[in-house]
């Protein structure tokens, strides 16, 4: 297992990642249109991403959680060799299942775990398809 990205949760993709530049020197990389629901926009930094997530619907978990705490850190995932087998594990020891499996950007294959017991930080699961 390793830390593949951390998500965050912006309101406006552009001016975040742009502050993040000139700031602290990371370089946005690349958007992508996530299912038409968000704008989803990496910023490399050694092995791993910073992933803004700017919902463009009122649909979703990113948009839930821009309308319930405001712009943040939404979740740390965890690249694992075999999906199902993770998530087995994790619901085998009482984890909850709050999206997935699904594809998600980049074309990953990603579960959501709520992050209850986790320090309130939901954690995502995802393997390469």
């Amino acid at each position: 297992m390793k830390l593949d990205h951390i998500g965050i949760v912006v309101r406006d993709l552009v001016a975040t990642a742009t502050a993040l530049e000139r700031i602290v020197g990371l370089k946005l990389s690349d958007v992508e249109n996530y299912k038409d629901i968000l704008q989803v926009g990496f910023l490399p930094i050694g092995d791993l991403d910073i992933e803004l997530l700017e919902p463009t619907t009122d649909e979703g978990l990113n948009a839930e959680f821009l309308r319930d705490y405001g712009e943040g850190v939404h979740h740390l995932a965890f690249k694992v060799d075999d999906l199902d087998t993770a998530v087995a594990h994790a619901v085998k020891e009482g984890a909850q299942i709050i999206l997935g499996p699904t594809e998600g950007a980049r074309g990953k294959r990603i579960v959501f775990l709520a992050g209850d017991e986790m320090g309130g930080t939901i954690i995502e699961l995802l393997e390469s398809i």
